[in-house]
């Protein structure tokens, strides 16, 4: 039982699903750039209960510039336009925010992550991940 409980703490930290009893407790999803913006990211989904903290990390992000971020209902291929929950701006390349909803409910949903240029550029998606358990 020790063994179990040390590998899956090794298992989490380098960024991996832990998942214990069958529930995934924290995901780390990519995130992908797009129209030629080279913001290739990742974010890592952790269960904090009923809400989730979502901590968004992008490269190549503009400098002094905040970066919209939200969960979208639907897929990066297809989103509907309409944020389900906003996320604090990326600056800098990093945003942190918890959401009011469980990983599991994000996890069996369909969902995608995304990153706009600016609050000017609001219509001009940088990154996208679709949410879901990576294997």
């Amino acid at each position: 039982m020790r063994s179990l409980i040390i590998g899956t703490l090794i298992v989490g930290l380098i960024g991996a699903p832990v998942v214990a009893f069958g529930a995934v407790h924290r995901i780390t999803i990519a995130l992908h750039a797009q129209n030629g913006s080279r913001e290739n990211g990742k974010a890592i989904l952790t269960a904090e209960g009923a809400k989730t903290r979502v901590f968004v990390e992008v490269g190549h992000a503009p400098k002094g510039i905040a970066q919209p971020a939200h969960i979208h209902e639907g897929t990066c291929n297809k989103l509907n336009p309409m944020p389900a929950w906003k996320l604090k701006p990326v600056k800098g390349g990093r945003s942190v925010t918890v959401v009011p909803v469980s990983l599991d409910s994000l996890l069996h949903g369909k969902y995608a992550i995304n990153v706009h240029r600016s609050f000017k550029e609001i219509k001009h998606y940088v990154s996208c991940g679709d949410i879901a358990v990576q294997k």
